[in-house]
């Protein structure tokens, strides 16, 4: 037999002998298969099959939803002109103008545009550009600096079909939701991204010491550039306005609720600045520690710590409890549980019902004082430019307030806040 017979023999030999091998694998499997049938005790997997892995997003949901809300979406381009390059004659000065640019995104066919304040603040002229390359000159309508809002204006009579966005409901956002977050970081326009509502019910500071309550947390990337454009949730629908990043982590991103700007908006289109609703005092949650500590009566609403002269708290003869050497709140203060009977567990459950309010608007309180329950009535007034410095170091704080309440990031700019 020559050598090619020989290894022909061998190899068919070599295959029957795999085949048989095969054969009584596969009854031995076939036994393992029936002992452990359902009732059997194993240790063993149920299944064995590929595991199913369900995606964050569908592909095309988002490629559908970016067609058709990216035309609504613009970029903003600020220039702030300093007042000495304005000097007549010799006196005239060369200075540099300061540009920035943020997002925006149009929420009606009048050419009505919703963005940040901080993204026009100051602005001598504001440019809005369309996804489509379209250029228009934009006028400043109105603004709420204490929510960072701005609405701006630009003629659309010449432009046809204008896209503009549906205004959802942030009150519905849950954390886990998807979020899609649209605009023009770093001047890129037309870029999306996208992650999940990581967090709801945060607050972030504000000007003049005022937080801005209700934020939405997200992953989708936030960059400069991105302020004041759209987050969106998987049906399209705006759910808050970028604002703000923390500086000091990544993936931590925030979107002010729509809800509040759409509080706002009839404000916002009677033009000038929207004057925010003031009472006018220092106050921290309640929780069971600080009860037992100052033996109150519930560990449920708002402890007040401090009333500021000439505010309206004072005027309606609130009580504050004051503070001890160590800055912690002293007993004997009142305790607000309500606002026109709608719960308050912390001072962010206040901010939030003023911004349904304006200066002189009557609200009424229900207060805690030395064990009986009162109903106080109370004008606000406005709030004030200027704070005593020691409302900006509040006593305790909100279990939903940011990590690091002193460090962010607006736009392109990162503020320490002190």
């Amino acid at each position: 037999m020559s050598l090619f017979n020989q290894t022909a023999s061998w190899r068919r030999n070599s295959l029957i002998l795999v085949a048989v091998a095969v054969m009584i694998a596969a009854l031995l499997l076939a036994g393992c298969a029936r002992q452990t049938a359902p009732g059997s005790q194993t240790n063993l997997p149920a299944a064995t099959g590929a595991v199913q892995v369900t995606p964050l997003y569908d592909e095309n949901t988002v490629v559908s939803l970016y067609d058709r809300t990216i035309p609504a979406v613009v970029q903003v381009v600020s220039v702030v002109e300093s007042p000495l390059s304005k000097l007549p004659g010799p006196f005239t000065i060369e200075i540099p103008k300061q540009q920035g640019q943020g997002s925006g995104f149009f929420i009606d066919g009048q050419g009505h545009i919703l963005t940040n304040y901080h993204v026009v603040d100051s602005a001598t002229t504001v440019t809005v550009i369309s996804s489509d390359g379209t250029k228009y000159d934009a006028k400043v309508v109105g603004t709420d600096r204490n929510n960072d809002l701005a609405l701006l204006q630009v003629d659309v009579s010449k432009s046809s079909n204008l896209a503009y966005l549906v205004l959802g409901d942030s009150a519905k956002v849950k954390p886990g939701q998807m979020a899609i977050a649209l605009g023009s970081p770093f001047g890129l326009q037309g870029s999306v991204t996208v992650g999940v509502v990581s967090g709801i019910g945060r607050s972030i500071p504000g000007t003049f010491a005022r937080n801005i309550t209700n934020i939405i947390q997200t992953d989708a990337a936030i960059n400069p550039g991105n302020s004041g454009g759209p987050l969106l949730n998987s049906s399209g629908e705006v759910i808050g306005i970028n604002t703000a990043i923390e500086a000091a982590a990544n993936g931590v991103g925030f979107a002010e609720p729509i809800n509040t700007a759409k509080a706002q908006l009839p404000e916002l289109l009677k033009g000038g600045s929207v004057k925010t609703a003031w009472l006018g005092i220092e106050g921290t949650p309640i929780d069971k520690e600080l009860a037992d500590k100052l033996k109150l009566t519930t560990d449920k609403g708002v402890y007040v710590v401090s009333v500021l002269t000439g505010s309206p708290a004072e005027k309606a003869s609130l009580v504050q409890g004051g503070k001890d050497a160590q800055r912690e709140p002293k007993a004997g203060g009142d305790i607000i549980t309500s606002l026109d009977n709608v719960p308050v567990m912390k001072v962010e459950d206040m901010l939030t019902y003023f911004n349904g309010k304006r200066p002189g608007d009557s609200v009424t309180l229900t207060v805690i004082r030395g064990g009986q329950t009162l109903s106080v009535p109370v004008v606000l007034g406005e709030w004030p430019e200027q704070l005593p410095t020691s409302l900006l170091q509040q006593p305790g704080q909100s279990d939903n307030q940011t990590p690091n309440q002193n460090d962010f990031q607006f736009g392109p700019y990162q503020f320490h806040i002190k």
